[in-house]
């Protein structure tokens, strides 16, 4: 009988995995046959000259949009690099260590005195407390420091013409003509990420033309040379985005041994009064009664042997800035070691599973009918949630996070 059952399991599986390769051909003949009508991923200069016009239809000087096109060239790394992502294959434990260090730390508190009175004044007017801003500035640049070696316009130009996100990158470069038109941007010497964010908090052409700010009182706004503009700057851009004045954003918990897993995660919040109720409470002060009936989540960036945070509605602030769950976490961890916190508990979580082992994961998930996006190696928002439900199935901790006894177990059920 189990002889029969194994052998049903095995021809449902390559039955099942017979029909996703179907599928999956499908519709990269369809991507293809689609993307033969776009207008992307043609030969550079036909890409210059289609860039021309639609500037010159936008008004911007012809002038300018010839200096910007001379000074366009195609960088294949960029593309190289916008297919790994690196960063983002690390585990929360292991970036936030490289992240916040001390000497980002020292500086960042010597930076939040030396522009004391700027703060002050963003303070008053938004209520957004300078850690905030020096933890995004810190993670971005290393406070202005490193701001990226890639020339700004030909990385842009480069993604432009890229069929993953070309209608994003050409509105992007067209917006870098216009801050050249504006003299806030050097078509020759502009340098920054190779995705095409520039300046001390790294933002894109598009966001420096809505947001771009004098902090420094010269009369023109220099984001890579100036931090009391890229300060003003990136306080504009956290304004914009809907944070809540006076606000927490992220905290620290102690969480109770009888506390169910399942109720951990982005997207399950509930008031500060009911996760005190389930046994949660803050591990360095106490929860503030005007806030028990704010809403927020349990995050768990390391399973439940790792750190644990509330995340508080301003959280979706540093989420919006990057919708990275790791950058986001850790650049708010940041903020709060920059405001005085110890650093994170932890009962040694489970490492992260290295690129094969995640793609494998990812895999069997997929082929089980789980939805984990892009089967890339990458722990993103789609794998963790397939992770949690598969967890909830098996009786696993419910943490969202895989570790390699989940795999082996689920490589031990199919087999």
């Amino acid at each position: 009988m189990a002889t029969k059952s194994k052998s049903i399991n095995i021809i449902y599986l390559k039955t099942l995995l017979v029909s996703v390769f179907a599928i999956w051909t499908f519709c990269n003949e369809l991507a293809y046959s689609s993307q033969e009508h776009l207008d992307c991923d043609i030969p550079f200069s036909s890409f210059l000259d289609k860039m021309k016009a639609k500037a010159l239809n936008q008004g911007i000087s012809a002038t300018i949009v010839a200096n910007v096109v001379s000074n366009t060239k195609n960088l294949e790394e960029v593309i190289k690099l916008d297919r790994s992502q690196k960063a983002f294959r690390l585990s929360f434990k292991d970036f936030s260590d490289k992240s916040v260090n001390e000497y980002r730390l020292l500086n960042g508190r010597k930076y939040m005195k030396k522009y004391q009175a700027l703060f002050e004044s963003i303070w008053n007017e938004s209520g957004i407390p300078p850690e905030v801003i020096i933890a995004f500035w810190g993670m971005e640049t290393d406070y202005g420091m490193v701001q990226g070696n890639f020339h700004t316009l030909s990385a842009l130009g480069t993604l432009a013409n890229d069929c993953r996100r070309s209608e994003f990158f050409e509105l992007q470069y067209l917006a870098a003509m216009k801050l050249v038109e504006n003299n806030m941007l050097d078509p020759m010497s502009s340098i920054g990420a190779w995705a095409g964010e520039f300046g001390q908090i790294q933002m894109l052409p598009s966001e420096i033309l809505a947001f771009g700010s004098d902090g420094d009182g010269d009369g023109k706004v220099q984001l890579d040379k100036s931090p009391e503009d890229a300060i003003l700057t990136a306080a504009k851009l956290i304004m914009s985005k809907g944070w809540t004045p006076r606000k927490v954003w992220f905290e620290e918990v102690i969480v109770s041994e009888e506390f169910q897993w399942r109720e951990a995660g982005l997207g399950r919040s509930r008031p500060i009064k009911k996760w005190a109720q389930l046994g949660i409470e803050p591990r360095q002060a106490s929860f503030h009664a005007e806030d028990i009936h704010t809403q927020a989540t349990l995050v768990l960036p390391q399973g439940w042997k790792g750190p644990k945070f509330l995340a508080y509605p301003n959280f979706d602030i540093f989420m919006k800035w990057n919708d990275s769950f790791l950058y986001s976490t850790t650049a708010a961890y940041f903020a709060n070691r920059i405001n005085g916190a110890d650093p994170y508990l932890s009962e040694g979580p489970s490492d992260i599973l290295n690129t094969y082992q995640m793609v494998e994961l990812q895999e069997i998930l997929n082929a089980l009918g789980y939805d984990v996006g892009k089967i890339d190696g990458i722990l993103g928002a789609k794998t963790r949630q397939s992770v949690r439900i598969i967890q909830i199935n098996l009786g696993f901790p419910a943490d969202s996070w895989p570790t390699i006894e989940l795999l082996n177990y689920l490589k031990v059920y199919l087999s």
